[in-house]
C-alpha cells in the first residue's frame, strides 16, 4: 500500500519587473541559478511533463532558489510530495 500526500502552495511574484520567458530561456536562466546555488543542474532529471525534477536540494539552497526566481518577476508554485510505502 502506498500512502500519498501534497501539499501546494501558489505565490504571485512581488517583483515590479515581469519577464515572459520563452521554455527554452526559462530552462536556461533555472539551470544557472540552480548551478550558482552550489545545486548541480545535471542531477536533474525532465519528467514526461517537462518538469525538472530533483531527489533532494537542500531546504536553504531551495530557499534561496525561490527567492532569486521571485525576483526575476516569476511566479511560484512549491508542491510537497510525501509517500509512504507499507509492505
Amino acid at each position: 500500500m502506498v500512502i500519498s500526500m501534497s501539499e501546494t502552495y501558489t505565490h504571485p511574484s512581488c517583483a515590479s519587473t515581469k519577464h515572459n520567458f520563452t521554455k527554452e530561456k526559462l530552462n536556461k536562466v533555472i539551470r544557472k541559478l540552480l548551478k550558482n546555488n552550489g545545486i548541480n543542474p545535471n542531477k536533474a532529471k525532465l519528467n514526461k511533463d517537462g518538469q525538472l525534477e530533483f531527489n533532494e536540494i537542500p531546504n536553504l539552497k531551495l530557499h534561496t532558489l525561490m527567492l532569486e526566481v521571485e525576483e526575476l518577476g516569476l511566479d511560484l508554485k512549491l508542491t510537497k510530495k510525501t509517500m509512504i510505502e507499507i509492505r
